[in-house]
């Protein structure tokens, strides 16, 4: 089945639905209704779209959860981190991405 996107929770509001913040997740269903299914660790979960910032397209940046605290975007692993670096390796998967530290999920 094809992506029909990529969704983390806004701010903390899907957090009760069990989104961990910062952390995208694949949209497997969008058919035009006030919700979204997400795959949650392969569950499927019916979330509010209010409740979501969504994308076309899988992140391929680290999102800000709280400064200096980071979400990989290929496994949603957190990490700590010094300073403001470009470009973190993610730890649990082994891939590197660079920051937006403009991107404060």
């Amino acid at each position: 089945m094809a992506d029909a996107g990529w969704a983390r929770s806004r701010g903390n509001r899907g957090e009760k639905a069990g989104l961990r913040r910062g952390a995208w997740y694949r949209v497997v269903e969008d058919d035009g209704h006030s919700w979204l299914v997400i795959d949650i660790h392969h569950v499927e979960v019916r979330i509010p779209k209010d409740d979501l910032d969504v994308k076309s397209e899988r992140p391929k940046v680290w999102s800000v959860v709280h400064e200096p605290h980071l979400v990989c975007p290929g496994c949603a692993q957190r990490r700590h981190v010094a300073g403001q670096p470009k470009e973190v390796k993610c730890a649990e998967c082994g891939n590197s991405f660079t920051v937006d530290w403009a991107d404060r999920a």
